[in-house]
């Protein structure tokens, strides 16, 4: 989502000359489409006009307010969208950038150390659960299901969660062909790379930011949360027929999580919690465990659905934060999400937020105009659309299935 500068400002040989007998002035808009006259638009059509349209200048003093708060909104939107598209990488690309387990104890390797950092839980794929590869042999883990636990986790967080230092619901462990098989050998093996996580960062004289950030740092972003070593969920089987494509030709990401099983485990491991933890709660919405290592009795394991597995790590989670809230600052932004501000545009340094970045393109668009920096071209467009009812290239998250809906 980085852009380059040569992206920010419009080629004025591209554009700025509206298709023939559709040109008007943004002061005209309102007139042209009064209530008496409105005539509901496809998204083409809508693209197309506003595309068409020529922003009066000087711009008024009021729609500079708007366009700035939507500027911010875009900052926030991009630095989201950063966040999914290297959380998605994570959960579905190769093995080099997420924890394999190749035997019963596993190895946590500096470089990896991130990966299991603000995270309130691991998710294992047991080889079960995984598709058969090009190989021949099982190692893929079906994107879907990463879809699917997003798509849970952002409704849970009211689409505002955490998003800094790579905090998500969980990171992926995927377990090979020689791997643990049981829910024992899982709890088994999850402790012992929390173990080894812990131990680099004592080393680290308890700061995960050195190892990650690879040099010295005062900071302290990243940490092995309490909760991280108390609980694991883990996906055993796959259901294929529930990503049938629906009558609108797209597959339903909240019926996946709704449909897709999963278990939840107590690793036996709760120091540092504000209570134990107790499955209880989640009694109401069990289904038979269906497992042969795990007795039925077993109180410190349950199957549930996959929505109901995301909903109950982040209750967890926010109990823990509450708990420990007085300790607690307003989290630091990551830096690496933020969409960055072309060279050209300033010689000045500029703090990494929405103020400052929005406060930067309204300056180089009173420079040089609305329409010559495509992101004021597309906000005063997005402001005015608005202003009538009509959505011009609104913030949508980026699909992350071609077929797959929210």
């Amino acid at each position: 989502m980085n852009a380059s500068a040569n992206s920010r400002v419009l080629d004025k040989s591209i554009s700025m000359t509206p298709c023939p007998g559709t040109v008007t002035s943004s002061a005209a808009l309102h007139y042209n489409h009064g209530a008496g006259e409105r005539v509901r638009r496809s998204d083409r059509e809508i693209d197309e006009y506003w595309s068409a349209v020529v922003t009066e200048e000087p711009v008024s003093d009021h729609l500079k307010i708007l366009i700035r708060e939507d500027l911010k909104r875009a900052w926030h939107f991009q630095r989201e969208a950063e966040f999914l598209q290297i959380t998605k990488l994570r959960w579905a690309s190769t093995d080099s950038v997420r924890i394999v387990l190749k035997d019963a104890v596993g190895k946590v390797k500096p470089r990896k150390l991130a990966y299991l950092c603000n995270k309130p839980t691991a998710f294992y794929w047991l080889q079960s659960a995984q598709w058969t590869g090009a190989s021949g042999q099982r190692n893929q883990t079906p994107t879907i299901i990463f879809a699917a636990i997003y798509e849970k986790w952002i409704r849970c967080h009211n689409t505002q969660p955490n998003i800094e230092y790579g905090h998500f619901f969980a990171n992926p462990v995927r377990i090979t062909s020689i791997g643990p098989s049981t829910v024992r050998g899982v709890i088994d093996a999850h402790r012992s790379l929390c173990a080894q996580a812990s131990r680099l960062i004592n080393q680290a004289k308890g700061r995960a930011d050195n190892i990650i950030e690879q040099h010295p740092s005062s900071s302290q972003h990243y940490s092995l949360l309490p909760l991280y070593h108390s609980i694991v969920v883990i996906i055993d089987r796959f259901d294929s027929s529930d990503t049938e494509p629906e009558s609108d030709g797209h597959v339903s990401l909240c019926k996946i999580g709704e449909r897709q099983t999963v278990l939840i485990a107590r690793t036996g491991m709760e120091e540092g919690l504000s209570a134990p933890i107790s499955l209880e709660s989640l009694k109401s919405q069990s289904l038979p465990l269906e497992r042969s290592d795990v007795a039925p009795e077993d109180t410190d394991v349950v199957r549930v659905s996959l929505a109901a597995a995301v909903e109950y790590i982040v209750s967890l989670e926010m109990r823990e934060g509450l708990a420990n809230s007085k300790e607690k600052h307003e989290p630091s932004i990551d830096i690496s999400l933020c969409p960055c501000i072309p060279q050209s545009f300033t010689s000045s340094e500029v703090d990494d937020s929405a103020e400052a970045w929005a406060d930067v393109f309204m300056e180089e668009a009173e420079k040089h105009g609305y329409d010559n920096i495509l992101d004021t071209w597309e906000s005063i467009r997005r402001v005015r659309a608005g202003q009538i009812g009509e959505t011009f290239r609104e913030f949508k998250p980026w699909p992350i299935g071609n077929i797959w809906k929210w």
